[in-house]
């Protein structure tokens, strides 16, 4: 193939013209300028350097529908099998055959008529050394689209056009923002009017009058319940005069106390059975109180909710208040503000640990949650430390000894309820917090804790303070009728009827076996180990709570009011349902509390045995 070399211009002087390949032009030596016709394949036996200015021109202004469909005047160019070497001015020889991870494309032999589009960009197997060119002052006119470049062995005279965005004109345009449609009312703005009137008077005399109101300016009422003042009048109690003459119905028993109860002189002593009335309508006046403790701040409360439960150490605790009420609960110093709600005049401290904002249109609620005041005891705000008993002593002694620092006090007082036993020196080992210490202790026979509603006190409760199948002699703490219940669930579980169980100690301890009485103890439950199993006394209660959890459970859900006789009652007490003809005593495992005035609901689960275990 021949190859043409067109010079579009004469030489700037009138010396005669080096083309000079290899050597960089000299000032003697005067350059010409070069384009190259047509597309051409070069083949160089030999390394070369070519110098040259190639002018392009672009024109802007060609039309480029979005589609056309040409023939093309060209055919695909057949495939070289064989690298490429071009050696370009200011550039480094780079080491020939050099392996792409592309291959050639299969040529195409015969001219073809299409669409075309986008497609990808090929690699062919090349290595060059080239400088920028100049762009040729060319005009090119084209009816194709813009596509991909494709990167040949092979140099054009036309460079990539920039594709122009073609005008479009369609029927519809953008309308005015700012036209409302007119609304017509039969309804306008009336003219005042006004009416004279003439008559005759005169100055009248002052006249002084008293007048007295039977109402005065209100003001915030403070923390706390209303209770009305008796109303004057004969005392609705019966106090006979002696002589009085007690007349019995039933022999005489070991008890000799003799409780007389009125309505308004108060209810059942204590270790007495509250008993709620069946009544066609039970009326209750709620009243809900949040306070910030620090300062007695009233804090408005459009919702509360808080729950305890028999795995639970302390109350945990919601409510939902206004958004402006944020600068009253936010902590100061990293200290979480102390609060006290009072449901139905029963107060209950709690610490706010969190708070959520959330906004609608015209309202912003915020969301609080906290425990109670025994939280203080647990993580983040107590350190983690190891705890040990250097000395002797008995299991309250040794959750008195938690709760101090460096034999110092921290004010938390201990009720203990289970039956106590001794723990010799060294034998209780635990690390973590003032909380977890105590659970281990407690845990050791199957007791719980359970905080004080205000008070920095924490009750140690068996789980079974009663075995059941000893409930039926049990004076419940509470007797609860069908009427006075707006819902009730029942679910029941089956566990294995375990009636005899090890419990033993560590290294310092005793081996104990704890059996049912009246079972032939041959369904075993698995082996109890504890370093605080050192007396009879804690094998027997942690083996009673074992083989308490056995047979057939029902655990009943009741949901009733807040009632004064009953007050929030919390897991741990005894209560007889009575539902008709059928009748279950079992113990309170949890309790919700749900405040949304004016009702006040609690939920109760009480732990029943359905048949005997």
């Amino acid at each position: 193939m021949s190859t043409s070399l067109i010079f579009s211009a004469a030489p700037t002087t009138g010396l005669p013209v080096h083309l000079v390949f290899g050597d960089e032009p000299t000032a003697d030596i005067p350059s010409v300028a070069v384009y190259v016709e047509g597309v051409f394949d070069l083949v160089a036996d030999d390394v070369f350097d070519l110098t040259g200015a190639v002018a392009f021109e672009y024109v802007s202004g060609a039309e480029r529908p979005d589609v056309g469909e040409v023939r093309s005047v060209y055919q695909g160019a057949a495939a070289s099998q064989e690298p490429m070497r071009g050696v370009w001015q200011d550039s480094t020889p780079l080491v020939p055959h050099w392996q792409s991870r592309w291959q050639d494309a299969d040529p195409v032999e015969s001219p073809t008529d299409l669409r075309w589009q986008d497609q990808e960009r090929l690699r062919s197997d090349s290595t060059s050394h080239y400088q920028e060119a100049a762009p040729l002052q060319t005009t090119l006119g084209s009816e194709f689209q813009d596509q991909i470049r494709l990167r040949n062995d092979a140099w054009a005279r036309f460079q990539e056009a920039l594709g122009i965005q073609s005008a479009r004109t369609t029927k519809f345009q953008d309308t005015l923002n700012d036209r409302r449609n007119s609304t017509a009312g039969r309804f306008q703005e009336a003219v005042g009017y006004w009416n004279s009137i003439l008559e005759g008077y005169q100055d009248a005399l002052p006249f002084g009058a008293l007048l007295a109101g039977r109402y005065q300016e209100a003001m915030p009422p403070p923390a706390g319940i209303w209770v009305r003042p008796p109303v004057p009048g004969p005392d609705p109690c019966y106090l006979p005069s002696l002589p009085v003459h007690l007349v019995f119905s039933e022999a005489h028993v070991d008890a000799a106390h003799l409780v007389f109860i009125c309505e308004r002189h108060g209810g059942p002593t204590p270790g007495g059975t509250v008993v709620v009335p069946i009544k066609e309508v039970y009326l209750v006046i709620n009243s809900a109180v949040l306070i910030r403790v620090e300062g007695a701040v009233p804090i408005p409360t459009l919702s509360m909710s808080m729950s305890l439960d028999v795995d639970s150490w302390t109350w945990s605790f919601s409510a939902s208040v206004p958004g402006y009420a944020l600068a009253d609960i936010e902590p100061e110093d990293g200290v979480p503000v102390d609060v006290q709600a009072t449901i139905n005049g029963t107060p209950y401290r709690f610490i706010v640990e969190s708070i959520s904002r959330e906004r609608t249109f015209g309202r912003s609620d915020l969301r609080i949650g906290g425990r109670g005041r025994a939280a203080v005891l647990d993580a983040p705000y107590a350190p983690i430390m190891s705890f040990g008993n250097e000395f002797g002593r008995t299991a309250e002694q040794l959750m008195n000894d938690i709760l101090t620092d460096n034999g110092v006090p921290l004010g938390w007082d201990v009720e203990w309820n289970p039956d106590d036993w001794n723990v010799p020196a060294g034998v209780f080992s635990h690390q973590g917090s003032y909380i977890t210490a105590l659970n281990q202790v407690a845990g050791s026979i199957s007791a719980y804790l359970q905080p004080h509603n205000t008070d920095e006190v924490l009750r140690v409760l068996s789980r079974y303070p009663v075995a059941p199948w000893d409930w039926a002699g049990v004076t419940p703490d509470f007797e609860l009728p069908s009427a006075v219940m707006s819902r009730e669930s029942i679910e029941w579980r089956d566990k294995a009827r375990y009636n005899r169980v090890y419990v033993m100690g560590q290294q310092v301890g005793v081996n104990g076996r704890v059996t049912r009485e009246g079972t032939a103890g041959d369904y075993l439950a698995p082996t109890i180990i504890d370093p605080l199993i050192t007396e009879a006394v804690a094998a027997r209660q942690r083996g009673i709570a074992v083989l308490s959890d056995t047979g057939r459970i029902a655990t009943v859900g009741l949901r009733l009011p807040v009632l004064a006789e009953t007050g929030i009652i919390a897991p741990g007490s005894f209560v007889r349902y009575l539902d008709g003809g059928i009748e279950r005593i079992g113990l309170t495992r949890s309790v919700q509390v749900e405040v949304g005035l004016p009702s006040i609901w609690q939920t109760l689960g009480v732990e029943t045995h359905v048949e005997p275990v």
